[in-house]
């Protein structure tokens, strides 16, 4: 059933133009499913999470120069993912996440 489903998930959302990333959600269904038992979590996030709980928006002006002003970003904007990974270490729960993105990731806040 699980080979079936990865073989043809390219083919169902062939069509799809869903720019969109909902990390927060993916996680704690994630959280949800491995919290009996323990595990780990990998993620490959390639954008900014941008839809349900944890969702972020862009904090950096590209056009700018860095100031010192630009301490804020070095700050969480959400301890949405803080509360989360506190809950995941509780459980035994690790979490391996990858950006794989060339722009603006908030690193901070994830």
């Amino acid at each position: 059933l699980v080979q079936d489903l990865l073989k043809n998930l390219p083919q169902m959302f062939t069509k799809s133009s869903e720019t969109q990333s909902a990390l927060g959600p993916a996680l704690q269904a994630a959280y949800k499913l491995t919290s009996p038992t323990g595990g780990r979590i990998s993620v490959f996030q390639t954008q900014l999470p941008s839809l349900g709980a944890g969702a972020l928006k862009p904090r950096e002006e590209p056009n700018q120069k860095s100031t010192a002003k630009d301490i804020h970003n070095l700050t969480p904007a959400t301890d949405f993912y803080k509360k989360l990974a506190l809950d995941c270490s509780g459980q035994q729960i690790a979490v391996d996440l990858f950006l794989l993105s060339g722009r603006y990731s908030d690193l901070a806040s994830l």
